[in-house]
This record gives C-alpha cells, sequence and structure tokens, in this order.
C-alpha cells in the first residue's frame, strides 16, 4: 500500500489551463473519488498521475518516490500503477487468463497468480474464455484482475462503470469496492457519477475548474458543501434566499435554525440550503395551524421506495418549485394542497 500525494499540480494546453495549483491526498489503502462535469479535468489528472502527460508543475508522490515533479518523470512502466479505462480493453485475441498475466513476466504468466486473481474477482472457471464470451461486467472484473496483478502501488480507475446498464453497474461497482478492500490497494476513481462517488469511496474530492474545491468524507461532502454550487452538483438540492439573524434564517418556508455558526452582520442576506429529504409534507390544513409554506403538488416522480414531489410554493409563485422527497406510498398526488415543514437545522452562505 503507498500513500499518493499531488501538490501544486498545473497542466495547460496552449492557452488553456486545465489544472491549476491541484493539491489532494490520497491515503494508503483507501479508495478516494474525484468527481467533476465533463471538461473539469479529471482525465487529464489521470493521465498525469500514470505518466501518460508530464505536469508543468507541481510535485506526484507515490509512497516516497516522486514521480513527476522538477526535472522528475518517471516514465509509466515503473510508476507500479494499475490503469483500468471506460472500457476495460482487453486483448480481444487473448483469453481472458492470458488477458489477466499479460503483464507479468513470462515466467509467471501460467502460474499460480493468473488463477488466484480470477478467483478473486469471481472468474475461477473463465480463464480459457475469449473478452467477446463475457457480459459487460464480467469483462470489467478480468480488466480490475489484470490491473492488480503487478501488485501495483495505485491503482487508476477512469470511468469503469459507464459503460453498464443501471442495475449491472450498481452490482458491479459493489464487487469492485469488495475486491480492493480485501486487497488492500490505494485507489483513485474518477466519475461524473455523484451516487457512485458517495456510495463507494472512502473520501470524495470535487474537482471544478481544474481545481479541488472541497475534499470530505461522502456525509460531510453531502451534508456540509462547501458552497451553493457544491449542494447543487452533490445530490438534489433546495436553494432559498433568506435573512440571518444570529442562529436564525427567515425563509418563504419560515424561521429555521441555522447549522453553522453565526457570521457576519445581523440581518445577513444568504443562501439557503434545504435537502429533499429534510422537508416533511402534510396535506394543507391538517394541522390546523399558519399556511406559511402552503402549496401545491405540481409534479411526482415515483420510485417504488421513495418519491420525488415538486411543490409550487403560494407566496413564490415565481420561484422554482421546492423538491421533497417522501415514502413511495404516499398518497399526495399532483394537485394536492400541502404544507412544508423543513426539519433540523440548515446550512447557509453569505450572498
Amino acid at each position: 500500500m503507498r500513500q499518493l500525494v499531488i501538490a501544486g499540480l498545473h497542466k495547460t494546453f496552449g492557452t488553456h489551463r486545465v489544472l491549476t495549483d491541484l493539491d489532494l491526498d490520497v491515503p494508503a489503502g483507501s479508495l478516494t473519488a474525484i468527481l467533476g462535469s465533463s471538461g473539469s479535468g479529471k482525465t487529464t489528472l489521470l493521465r498525469i498521475l500514470a505518466g501518460f502527460e508530464r505536469a508543468d508543475g507541481g510535485i506526484v508522490t507515490i509512497g516516497d518516490q516522486v514521480v513527476d515533479g522538477d526535472r522528475v518523470h518517471v516514465p509509466p512502466e515503473r510508476r507500479r500503477i494499475g490503469y483500468v479505462p471506460q472500457e476495460g480493453s482487453l486483448f480481444p485475441h487473448l483469453t481472458v487468463a492470458a488477458n489477466v498475466g499479460f503483464g507479468l513476466p513470462p515466467r509467471q504468466r501460467r502460474g499460480p497468480r493468473t488463477r488466484e486473481l480470477l478467483g478473486a474477482v469471481g472468474l475461477a472457471d473463465l480463464g480459457k474464455r475469449y473478452p467477446h464470451e463475457l457480459s459487460g461486467g464480467q469483462q470489467q472484473r478480468v480488466a480490475l484482475a489484470r490491473a492488480l496483478a503487478i501488485e501495483p502501488a495505485v491503482v487508476l480507475l477512469d470511468e469503469p462503470f459507464a459503460s453498464l446498464d443501471a442495475h449491472l453497474r450498481a452490482s458491479v461497482r459493489t464487487d469492485v469496492q469488495q475486491i480492493f478492500r480485501a486487497a488492500g490497494t490505494t485507489v483513485l476513481l474518477v466519475t461524473h457519477d455523484q451516487d457512485e462517488a458517495l456510495a463507494i469511496a472512502d473520501q470524495v474530492a470535487v474537482l471544478r475548474d481544474g481545481r479541488i474545491v472541497q475534499h470530505a468524507a461522502p456525509q460531510d461532502l453531502y451534508g456540509r458543501p462547501a458552497d451553493s454550487g457544491i449542494a447543487k452538483f452533490v445530490g438534489d438540492a433546495n436553494l432559498l434566499e433568506g435573512r440571518r439573524h444570529g442562529g436564525l434564517v427567515d425563509t418563504v418556508l419560515g424561521r429555521l435554525p441555522v447549522e453553522d455558526s453565526p457570521a457576519g452582520d445581523d440581518q445577513q442576506l444568504v443562501t439557503v440550503l434545504i435537502r429533499p429529504e429534510h422537508i416533511e409534507l402534510r396535506p394543507a390544513g391538517e394541522d390546523g395551524g399558519p399556511r406559511e409554506g402552503a402549496g401545491r403538488v405540481v409534479e411526482c416522480e415515483y420510485y417504488g421506495h421513495d418519491a420525488v414531489l415538486r411543490v409550487r410554493l403560494e407566496c413564490g409563485r415565481d420561484l422554482p418549485p421546492v423538491i421533497v422527497r417522501t415514502a413511495g406510498d404516499h398518497k399526495l398526488p399532483p394537485g394536492s394542497l400541502v404544507t412544508l415543514h423543513p426539519r433540523g437545522r440548515v446550512r447557509t452562505w453569505p450572498r
């Protein structure tokens, strides 16, 4: 197991700066996800770490070895990095066993190491098959076994589940997580799928415009995003206007307690985050109280275990509908009059 440390990384193509002063620590034996939209610099970062591109500035260290830095560039074949691209990129003319053993010294390719790895990824009986005889999920497992064959210091995963259908993607990523945990491998996963990053990573780093804007455990990233842009990027988010009064904030949904400690002047204008699952819906008039936070259900998306409703507020018809996540057996079809009741403390940012 080796720690991966990136410090002050810069990369420019022509006049376009792709990575800017990027810092990231990936602890030994952990699975860290780089989460970013298209064009954020994810692929460029992976290519630099793998040794396919040189950084214009900064340092990349694996364990105690600098592999990219001032007048230092260790070639890809000497970095002991396992790389799994999006499509797996198996050799179609080689058997599964030969694909797995390809990176090993010739004398070891038919030895027990290949059989052990195929067993570890659940393909012990498929060594004589060819890639075209496997499902998409099986091909990705072969690619993972091939990456592990060289006992890498770090494994880089480049959107490895993107080509799989939704059900298979969830199953394979769980298997992958278990395989790497059992091997104790240091892993860096690049993805644009928020659910994927939150589900399997120990740490998630959000890459935006070539910089890491937040690096945290999944629960902290979702519950305490550093800014409203991250809040919208990581899950559904209701962002409302508010005015702070110390530890409280006034919004269209009422006066709510604030999670973060009071900052700035009283009467400060802020942006307020309320996650959809932190809002309770009640039929209008059920509680006999005032109609603050009253609205009408305009849309319902049913997922079985839960449902996502969009509610147009009576007092804010020019505002986007409020998103509410509730149990799937709710009885609030479109057109229902409801009141919205936020639960818990909310997060705010100065406007």
